[in-house]
């Protein structure tokens, strides 16, 4: 860990810090909002929130490793902070392994989750020694085999959860009892090594006992290996689609994997190394998007009573709303539905839709729900926007992406510099007894 020091948060110069002693998250919006109206939206990253949600996933998930998805949020902060922190990251192209280790992060913490890899891009991780990555298919078992033949590689199985925000299985993932024991044997011909196996139950899983059958499947994939082919699996990647939002709590997942890990990979079985790929978990609720009210339409019937209140905002599907736009028929699905400030809870509320600011009709942030009046200049905010949402926005119509503001009590971020060394463990834990009056629950596996 000596690489660690505190390169991870030197990189982070250039980005604008709102050091908060003693105020709270609330208490800053409302500075925020007293301030003059902003032309362009803005992200408040709550660096607290991710600390936290980091304890929560050493105590309710001890045996899991989390490497960091860098897809869901690749904010310099987030990445920084958690490089501190001691996580792994799953990286799935050139662009996220450079970014990672440009942190002074070690080959041994990234995985190279994408099961089809440039040959550039496996060059790539050849140079720079990032040895593990996954597959599911003979193809590209023959490319890493001719490109990289030292790489370590992981199996990834499909077992989709049928119930899912984005199903994963369609297009990655192969089966445990078929194709996938035809690839082990044939990964052993080609003389190149797989060290295990993963899945990945798709994004924003909402069956939680899915976890639960996917490794009993896993653990079939390592039986066969070991009594049909004399292959030693020692790596189990239990994947993502973990909750984060502030009100959807991770433990029935976690009392899910526990059982699973339990009962198929038991501690006292052959030491096997088991890692995570949480993404939404970990930022989904560390982000508050405050938008602006640029237009106002006001809807009435022929006597002139108020039908709908419509407003045009500064952000919306196209930009860090995007994830709203494609997941918008899911009944599980909550809507995209801005915060009531607690000072305008007891106020006369109207049919409200919302649209973005570019001229496509499909803009339409949320539809109908009953919302506090509200006029030009006037902020709009909503919660648990740290997932996806700056990583799928664009720039269509010319509209600017949020601006990016990190909030973080002075304790948290002196506590984030002082861990960016060799000792950053123990530390870790002195702040996590000091500052919310526990430990996590010990770890099994060292990074």
């Amino acid at each position: 860990m000596e690489k660690l020091h505190d390169s991870h948060l030197s990189k982070l110069s250039n980005v604008t810090i709102r050091p908060a002693t003693a105020g709270t998250l609330e208490e800053e919006i409302n500075r925020i909002i007293e301030e003059e109206p902003r032309e362009h939206p803005l992200h408040l990253l709550d660096l607290d929130d991710l600390v936290r949600k980091h304890l929560v996933w050493l105590r309710c998930m001890s045996r899991v490793i989390p490497f960091y998805a860098v897809k869901c949020n690749d904010d310099p902060a987030i990445l920084a902070s958690l490089a501190a922190l001691g996580t792994g990251f799953d990286c799935a192209s050139e662009a996220e392994m450079r970014t990672i280790l440009a942190l002074g992060v070690t080959p041994d913490r990234i995985i190279f989750a994408h099961p089809i890899k440039s040959i550039q891009a496996l060059a790539f991780a050849k140079t720079h020694g990032i040895r593990r990555m996954t597959f599911d298919n003979e193809c590209e078992l023959k490319k890493v085999a001719r490109e990289y033949p030292e790489a370590e590689l992981v199996l990834r199985i499909r077992h989709d959860s049928d119930r899912v925000l984005i199903a994963l299985g369609k297009k990655f993932g192969c089966d445990a009892r078929g194709d996938g024991r035809q690839l082990l044997a044939r990964a052993k011909e080609l003389g190149v090594s797989v060290i295990g196996v993963s899945f990945h139950v798709g994004c924003g899983s909402l069956d939680a006992d899915c976890f639960y059958h996917a490794i009993a499947s896993a653990r079939s994939v390592f039986d066969y290996a070991r009594n049909e082919l004399g292959m030693r699996l020692w790596l189990l990647d239990v994947g993502g689609g973990f909750p984060g939002d502030n009100d959807k709590p991770i433990d029935e997942y976690a009392r899910a994997v526990t059982r699973g890990l339990n009962e198929f990979f038991p501690v006292e079985d052959d030491s096997v190394y088991v890692l995570g790929e949480p993404g939404r978990f970990y930022v989904g609720s560390a982000v508050t998007l405050l938008t602006t009210v640029q237009g106002k339409k006001v809807v009435r019937d022929d006597a002139g009573q108020i039908q709908q209140m419509m407003y045009y905002i500064n952000d919306g599907v196209f930009g860090t709303l995007f994830d709203w736009l494609s997941l918008r028929e899911i009944k599980d699905l909550k809507r995209a539905v801005p915060l009531v400030r607690r000072e305008r809870e007891h106020e006369r509320t109207f049919p409200t839709t919302i649209w973005g600011p570019t001229c496509d009709s499909t803009d339409i942030v949320c539809e109908d729900v009953d919302y506090p009046e509200h006029h030009i200049g006037d902020y709009i905010v909503f919660e648990n926007l740290g997932a996806y949402g700056i990583t799928f926005a664009t720039n269509f119509n010319g509209f600017p992406k949020p601006t990016v503001e990190v909030y973080v009590k002075d304790d948290t971020w002196n506590m984030l510099h002082s861990i960016a060394c060799k000792d950053w463990k123990q530390k870790t834990l002195t702040f996590f007894e000091s500052i919310l009056g526990e430990q996590p629950a010990p770890r099994t596996e060292q990074l």
